[in-house]
């Protein structure tokens, strides 16, 4: 707008100093305005432009000459029509306004904010969408409290776009129905790749990891074709892989379970795509020594900007791939740090 009023005052300046007006120079400026401005403030300025043409035709002689004509009906007509655009303009940025709203209701619907702490169990989450001002994908996450303990699915929906959204929605559905009837995990797995089944196309699947954390503390973790957890114990980061990986739910209804060691202090990272297969300008992949040290700080939250910000600075901010990161961690037994120590041991990767 302040651009369209500067070229207005340089057209008037130039009628005052020349006696004539430049048609092609001064219906630039409401043309301007509609690219930003309201129908009213773009009919001001244009209002303002066949104002100047008529005033610069009152020059003697100018009102006679067929071209001035001319150019008042050139000046008149783009007015309108950057009137117009301006209208048109604003119904689609409120049109805009109202899907991204639906867009981030659609997204709170299918992952509700997780509540920070169940049962002793420190709980914090990220999701970033590859698309810009997307704010939903097929990536997936959820926590659910039962009578078997802390249940937890996160997983990545193959492909992209409504189609991903919708499986993502009735994979959650169905984890969030048999996580509380089910009384073992990997049956668990396996009632979600069933229930999925009929939603599937030729070629979908659902990469997951389950994971499941008994009232006793036991940590037990089944993986359908997914990126392994990472245990962080103690300044140490160990992927709990599956000794005899399963395939994606949707592929197999027939998963094993695993259990790990789980003690006060220690994190447990559950992520997708978006983490393990950031890269830099070079193509390399982010280190595990900067995840396993952003997860020494104190408190999730702090842990998950500290991973979110060492990721935004080795991709110099050029996402390729939907992320979610869910961070648990057991603590059932208040410590001086994330670890369990009052200063951060040295940081080592391992597997």
């Amino acid at each position: 707008m302040a651009l369209a009023v500067l070229w207005l005052l340089v057209s008037g300046l130039l009628v005052m100093v020349s006696g004539g007006i430049v048609i092609s120079l001064v219906i630039v400026a409401p043309l301007i305005a509609a690219t930003a401005a309201n129908q009213r403030r773009t009919a001001i300025v244009a209002g303002a432009i066949v104002l100047l043409t008529i005033v610069a035709g009152a020059w003697p002689g100018h009102i006679q000459d067929a071209s001035y004509w001319i150019r008042l009906t050139a000046a008149c007509a783009v007015s309108v029509l950057a009137v117009v655009l301006a209208r048109v303009r604003r119904r689609r940025e409120e049109h805009l306004a109202q899907m991204t709203a639906i867009a981030q209701a659609s997204q709170l619907a299918l992952m509700p904010p997780l509540p920070p702490q169940i049962s002793g169990i420190s709980i914090a989450a990220r999701y970033r969408s590859a698309a810009p001002g997307a704010c939903v994908g097929g990536d997936l996450y959820e926590i659910i409290p039962t009578g078997h303990g802390i249940r937890v699915i996160i997983g990545d929906v193959r492909g992209s776009g409504l189609d991903a959204v919708l499986l993502a929605r009735h994979v959650l559905s169905a984890f969030r129905r048999c996580a509380v009837a089910v009384p073992a995990l990997d049956q668990v797995a396996g009632e979600v790749s069933r229930a999925i089944g009929p939603h599937l196309g030729e070629e979908d699947f659902v990469t997951a990891a389950l994971a499941q954390i008994a009232p006793g503390g036991e940590l037990t973790v089944v993986n359908c074709g997914h990126h392994p957890p990472l245990l962080h114990h103690r300044g140490t980061l160990r992927p709990l892989a599956d000794p005899a990986p399963a395939l994606p739910l949707g592929l197999e209804d027939d998963f094993t379970a695993f259990t790990a060691s789980w003690r006060p202090g220690d994190r447990l990272l559950l992520y997708t795509d978006g983490l393990i297969e950031s890269r830099n300008r070079h193509g390399d992949f982010l280190p595990q020594d900067q995840i396993a040290t952003a997860l020494l700080a104190v408190g999730c939250d702090l842990a998950l900007d500290a991973l979110m910000t060492a990721i935004h600075r080795h991709t110099s901010g050029h996402s390729h791939d939907d992320m979610a990161l869910l961070l648990l961690e057991n603590s059932a037994h208040p410590h001086g740090n994330a670890n369990g120590n009052p200063r951060p041991s040295p940081v080592k990767t391992s597997g």
